[in-house]
This record gives C-alpha cells, structure tokens and sequence, in this order.
C-alpha cells in the first residue's frame, strides 16, 4: 500500500528522543500516523473476511507489520527505553501502539488459516484499545474486536 510508504518516507525523524515530560507533537503525530494506517488494515482485513475485499490476507499482515515499523523501528523503542528513567511515569506509547500492529498482523495470519483465536483477537483488542485511548482515537467495531 502506497498509504504506508507515503507516511513513513513524510515524517519526522522518528528516533527523536522524548522528553521526561511526555512525548513531544512530532512523535505523537507520527505515532498517530502510523495507528490510522494500522486501523486502515483493520478494516480491510475485517472486509475480507465478509468477501468485501479481496487483497489476499499475506499482503495485509505485510501491511501490519509496515504500520509496526512506522509507528516504531527499534531506535525509537530503544529511546523509549530510556524513559524508564524518568522520575514521572512516561507512558510507554511506542512500545504499545506496536505491539498492537503485531498482534493484528498475528491475528490475520491465523485468519488465513481459517479463523482467528480468541486469545489473539484479545491481545490485539487490548493493546489497540490502550494505544488508541492514549492517542485520543474513537476504537473502531470490526470483525478483528468482536471476541467470541
């Protein structure tokens, strides 16, 4: 997906470090960045499992794993790293918001096989649902959040 290129190739310098004080706008927009286009995943993999979509279910967890990198490469997380010694808490935004985009990208592998587990569906609702409470996203209602 060309969505994924373009927003890595226009943001900032993502190995910016943050700030004991929180994130600084440029990361939590690249941050946010990088959510939106995993939520665009979302919804296409959701699509194709009703026959809405027919890109095959390898080329979307490519595309999770693209939104993962581009909310955080391992730079940024070993910056992130660093805020642990930071007297407040920083939360750890990076960190959850990719762990995230992996979990979609296992629960879609797992899709391809036929359905997605109830223990993979619960990780990704979980994490995306923290990742998108701290960016200030309405969570989405797809197929990969309803837990059977």
């Amino acid at each position: 997906m060309l969505i994924l290129l373009a927003v890595a190739l226009c943001a900032p310098a993502a190995a910016q470090d943050a700030p004991c004080r929180g994130y600084p706008e440029s990361v939590r927009l690249l941050v946010t960045r990088g959510v939106e286009a995993l939520r665009l995943v979302e919804r296409e993999a959701a699509d194709r499992i009703v026959g809405l979509d027919t890109r095959p279910f390898d080329f979307l967890v490519g595309q999770a794993r693209a939104a993962a990198e581009v909310i955080a490469d391992q730079n940024a997380l070993a910056a992130e790293e660093g805020l642990k010694r930071c007297r407040n808490h920083v939360r750890p935004l990076r960190t959850i918001c990719r762990g995230a985009a992996l979990a979609l990208a296992k629960a879609i592998e797992e899709q391809a096989t036929g359905a997605a587990s109830k223990p993979s569906k619960q990780a990704y609702v979980e994490a995306m649902a923290t990742c998108e409470r701290w960016l200030g996203l309405t969570p989405l209602k797809t197929a990969f959040r309803a837990i059977d």
